[in-house]
């Protein structure tokens, strides 16, 4: 393990620039909030993805989810999907399948 390549998000040095482009994007109107549906665990008290849910269960600690409204954050891709989308196709052979497929699922288109 390289202790020189680590890197800690809590540090300001890091976080500026997460900062600095949820900023950006929010300007532009590629990010806003809404409220809907999400997959919640009760026992993680988290938000899951569609593909942490497995027979309606949450894969970290089993408990039964359930659908709850939340207002959250989006990003605008779908105005990017099309370039999202063939970008992905690049990709073809240096990653794994299923990841291309879970991303191009999460692309929605």
């Amino acid at each position: 393990f390289d202790w020189n390549r680590v890197l800690h998000t809590s540090d300001p040095e890091y976080y500026q620039w997460n900062q600095w482009l949820f900023q950006r994007l929010f300007e532009r109107g590629l990010a806003y909030r809404k409220e809907s549906p999400v997959n919640w665990c009760p026992v993680d008290q988290t938000v899951l993805a569609n593909e942490q849910v497995v027979d309606g269960h949450c894969e970290r600690c089993g408990a039964e989810v359930i659908k709850k409204k939340l207002t959250q954050w989006y990003f605008r891709i779908t105005d990017y999907a099309d370039r999202l989308l063939d970008d992905l196709n690049q990709l073809e052979g240096f990653w794994p399948h299923k990841v291309i497929q879970m991303q191009r699922n999460w692309i929605g288109r």
